[in-house]
């Protein structure tokens, strides 16, 4: 009976040979990008756009690594994979026999007469995939589980770039903070001074109320910076899924290089075209053409065979012995003839589902060069701009301390002190920024260039 078995599986596998109807599917990304930027060129491969290689900070290393381990968006994506890894897994049986046995006794009387009979039998039940039906749903299944595993890898990328990102930004108010707490006690002894010279009769009542209203509006300040804080913890403690520990939370923004790595790269089409949005849009338009061999191939008949073979006996003794075996094979057929309509439908169905898909990924493609063409636009001219507001504000806080300084042994006017003050609080303001815009402009290089997070 098992050389039996073996060859209705051997017969089955050797009908299931098919041609798939499913069209071929020609992406010449290349031909995408050329048309939509002029002055488009294959750099150098940089394989090396690496998280280990990327991240220098210890703190954000901790920190990039819990929410990479703890982040829900992420625990969401890994069970989609599974999900998805499940239908295909589901589709891709359909392409081998489904073999079953079975063993049976009944007993019977009839006119006095009790017989017994026993039968054991091996059988299999498939479908020919003459015209690849069931091979292109597989093929579906299989690039839809590929789109959901770089679907991952997106949301991987996307959670590391938010996390680097919103720890800058609170690096940066605590700065911003820790500065307009220093503004605030010169503002308090500016003020002790403004009175002592008003009760004196040196200045008039009203530079004593700018110097109060001075010192509020920095109180207020303060305030706005600590609630903002507290925002930037609470969208850090969100994408960590716990709270954040102190250990982890920075004194202040470094105006260095101690956080994070240059990437140094121009536009490859070899790194933008395996960005993980980008193959994610890729497989789903492979999954969408597959879709449309499996339309086309409801056209057609399909075939079913169902084949038995075993034993039969009204003993058990002799229940497999030669005589008792027996075989049976019966192929159904399925032509369908009246639709309604419904097969042409599915059909256009798919057809229109893929050139969304197609259109999706071109647009994708676009997308990825523009992201990439503004962040290097930035770096280009970061670093002018940078230094220029070092001189600025160098030079800004040199006025201001002359100022003070004048007002202090009373031969500067208060108002000359009040516009060098806040040119100076502004100007600080300004570099501190301008620091944090240069450190988000690595992460966005980084991000556009689809840096590997594994």
């Amino acid at each position: 009976m098992i050389r039996k078995s073996i060859s209705l599986v051997a017969l089955s596998m050797l009908f299931s040979s098919c041609v798939s109807l499913a069209p071929k599917l020609d992406i010449n990304s290349d031909d995408v990008v050329a048309k939509s930027f002029k002055n488009y060129q294959i750099a150098e491969d940089n394989s090396n756009i690496n998280l280990n290689s990327f991240l220098i900070d210890e703190n954000l290393k901790t920190l990039v690594n819990l929410v990479l381990e703890n982040n829900k968006d992420i625990k969401i994506a890994l069970l989609r994979v599974e999900e998805s890894k499940s239908l295909y897994r589901i589709e891709e049986s359909n392409l081998y026999p489904k073999i079953d046995a079975n063993g049976s006794f009944s007993r019977d009387k009839k006119e006095e007469i009790i017989k017994n009979s026993y039968k054991a039998s091996v059988g299999t039940v498939f479908e020919l995939d003459l015209f690849g039906k069931n091979r292109s749903l597989n093929d579906s299944a299989k690039n839809n589980f590929l789109a959901t595993q770089y679907a991952l890898s997106s949301t991987k990328l996307s959670l590391v770039s938010q996390t680097i990102n919103s720890y800058l930004s609170l690096a940066t108010n605590i700065e911003n903070l820790n500065l307009q707490k220093k503004i605030y006690e010169n503002l308090s002894s500016v003020y002790e001074l403004t009175q002592k010279k008003f009760a004196a009769g040196v200045i008039g009542k009203e530079d004593v109320l700018s110097s109060f209203a001075m010192l509020k509006e920095s109180q207020n300040e303060i305030i706005a910076y600590e609630n903002q804080i507290q925002i930037d913890i609470n969208s850090l403690e969100l994408l960590l899924g716990s709270t954040l520990s102190e250990s982890l939370i920075p004194n202040n923004l470094r105006k260095d290089d101690s956080y994070l790595a240059l990437v140094k790269s121009g536009i490859s089409s070899n790194i933008l075209l395996n960005r993980p949005d980008i193959k994610e849009l890729e497989y789903q338009l492979r999954a969408k053409n597959a879709n449309i061999g499996a339309a086309r191939a409801a056209f057609f008949p399909s075939i079913a065979l169902t084949a038995n073979t075993g034993y039969s006996s009204s003993s058990l003794n002799n229940l497999f012995l030669s005589p008792n075996s027996f075989w049976q094979i019966s192929p159904s057929i399925n032509l369908p003839i009246f639709t309604a309509g419904e097969n042409s439908a599915k059909l256009d169905l798919s057809e229109t589902q893929k050139e969304i898909a197609l259109n999706e990924y071109q647009k994708g493609i676009q997308t990825a060069f523009k992201e990439v063409n503004d962040a290097l636009m930035v770096r280009k001219n970061i670093y002018t701009k940078l230094q220029n507001q070092k001189e600025l504000t160098s030079s800004i806080q040199d006025a201001y301390n002359i100022a003070l300084n004048s007002y202090k042994i009373g031969y500067g006017s208060y108002l000359n002190m009040l516009i060098a003050q806040k040119a100076y609080i502004n100007s600080q303001k300004t570099l501190t920024q301008t620091y944090l815009e240069e450190l988000e402009n690595r992460v966005e290089i980084f991000k556009t260039l689809g840096g590997e997070i594994e």
